[in-house]
């Protein structure tokens, strides 16, 4: 009996050692080197939460290994919930670029009026081979009109190496562009 629990308190050990190696975790959407514009806005933009695919929502960096198949990126995990985060870095971003402080995640409850909304949905936003492909729609509404403008949105952004690292720094230029596309439209 006492040889069988060594046995498995051995085992285990060996499985915990093995199996819980470190993970990096990582992050896109670095808004430090936003430059405020010259052109300043006082209307009010309302950002909804932007969608993801599954893929994305989950801590896991995925990547595709065939058109059909996608594959975790081994030991790469995302730092934060990402449609949070994204959503977060499309408003900082906005801020920061239309040099105004007057745009918020929708719902809020502390203004009460607003001029625009912004909805984004993400279809695909993954790497394949060499390639980070970002396919999008958004639409902006504005309410003083009380019109919505549908935009489609897709880029193909090379990664430099075969890195994790290579592969985030592609995901972040596709977004960021993505993001300049949206400002255009405001």
């Amino acid at each position: 009996m006492k040889k069988i629990k060594i046995l498995l308190l051995t085992i285990g050990v060996i499985l915990l050692l093995t199996s819980c190696g470190s993970k990096q975790l990582y992050t896109l959407g670095d808004t430090s080197h936003i430059n405020p514009s010259n052109k300043t806005t006082h209307k009010a933009i309302a950002v909804e939460k932007i969608e993801l695919p599954i893929y994305f929502m989950d801590s896991p960096i995925y990547k595709k290994n065939t058109p059909y198949h996608l594959v975790k990126v081994d030991d790469a995990n995302w730092m934060q919930s990402m449609d949070t985060h994204l959503t977060n870095v499309l408003i900082t971003y906005l801020q920061k670029s239309l040099n105004t402080a007057t745009i918020y995640p929708y719902p809020w409850s502390s203004v009460d009026k607003i001029d625009k909304k912004i909805s984004l949905t993400i279809s695909s936003f993954i790497a394949y081979k060499n390639i980070v492909n970002l396919d999008a729609n958004f639409a902006i509404y504005d309410k003083n009109l009380k019109k919505s403008s549908n935009y489609l949105f897709s880029t193909k952004t090379q990664i430099k190496d075969n890195s994790i690292e290579g592969m985030i720094e592609a995901m972040d230029k596709a977004y960021f562009e993505l993001l300049e596309r949206i400002k255009s439209h405001i």
